[in-house]
């Protein structure tokens, strides 16, 4: 299918781009009138896509622009071009939210159950960002329970318990700030517990058990924090650094918290066995044989 490029879409960007992208964008859009090949189409949103993993959001916005307001650009097209419009305002270093909720309804109005769910995902996203905090939880919880086998539900999970387990504005509290009353701390971790325990291998699982056991650290509660820990280690941490963080922090949650030295020396060995390299190494090895020696002496005592 051919598409003509509106040159509204031209004088737009001469307007609303700083001077040294004009030449960018002159190279993302076709002159006015010229047709537009599904290649071409392809190109643009590959363009937008590579443009916004950089932060190069003014160059995204200008090729996603150009690929959404081709006449009769449908289907995948205009899907991928408004998601990007809509990402791009949201997540640029100056967010305009505004910009991004027309795009994110125009995705939703779509009709396609993708579209549909990114666009429920979104507008929740920026009504959070608005600070209209009931209305975006009231959306993230419809989408997790009109779609509650997508990844998007899997997103919107983490989103809603975030909402609930941050500090959120509060124009009364001196610091500008008020902490989460009980109710919607205990609401967040049952959003998250209730998730893992549906979806327990989700692409977001480990992601929601470092969430849950940085909330029951908080609470000093222990055993919790250190099964979502083991949970999130069993699962997988792709990063290593976090990998190491999450093995350093059972092994003395174990140790010091809860007195299970067993735990501690498992922990401990399997941070010294793969983590050589890293400023906690030595301190590892020491208190691995600290924990051996607590754990020997226990077994003596009980033989006695």
């Amino acid at each position: 299918m051919r598409w003509v490029q509106p040159c509204r879409t031209e004088r737009a960007l001469r307007t609303s781009l700083p001077s040294a992208l004009l030449i960018l964008a002159a190279l993302l859009l076709p002159a006015c009138g010229q047709r537009l090949t599904e290649s071409q189409l392809n190109e643009s949103l590959e363009r937008g896509w590579r443009a916004f993993s950089t932060g190069d959001f003014d160059v995204a916005v200008a090729a996603f622009d150009a690929v959404e307001k081709a006449p009769g650009a449908l289907g995948e097209a205009r899907y991928s071009a408004l998601l990007g419009l809509a990402s791009a305002w949201q997540l640029r270093p100056n967010p305009e939210l505004a910009r991004a909720r027309d795009c994110y309804g125009r995705l939703d109005a779509l009709g396609t159950e993708q579209a549909r769910k990114q666009g429920m995902l979104g507008l929740a996203l920026v009504d959070l960002a608005e600070g209209r905090t009931a209305e975006g939880q009231s959306r993230l919880t419809d989408l997790v329970r009109k779609f509650p086998e997508s990844p998007e539900a899997d997103e919107a999970s983490i989103h809603l318990a975030e909402s609930l387990l941050e500090p959120r504005a509060s124009a009364s509290s001196p610091a500008g700030f008020g902490l989460p009353a009980e109710a919607p701390v205990e609401r967040g971790l049952r959003v998250l517990e209730e998730r893992l325990q549906a979806f327990p291998h989700n692409p977001l699982a480990t992601a929601m058990h470092i969430m849950l056991a940085n909330q029951y650290i908080k609470l000093q509660r222990f055993p919790e924090a250190v099964k979502h820990l083991i949970a999130a280690d069993e699962e997988g941490i792709a990063v290593r650094t976090s990998r190491a963080i999450t093995r350093w922090r059972i092994a003395r949650i174990a140790e010091k918290e809860l007195g299970d030295y067993a735990l501690a020396e498992k922990y401990y060995q399997r941070y010294v066995d793969e983590f050589q390299r890293t400023v906690l190494y030595y301190r590892a090895l020491t208190s691995l044989e600290r924990v051996r020696q607590a754990r020997r002496g226990a077994q003596e005592a009980q033989t006695q």
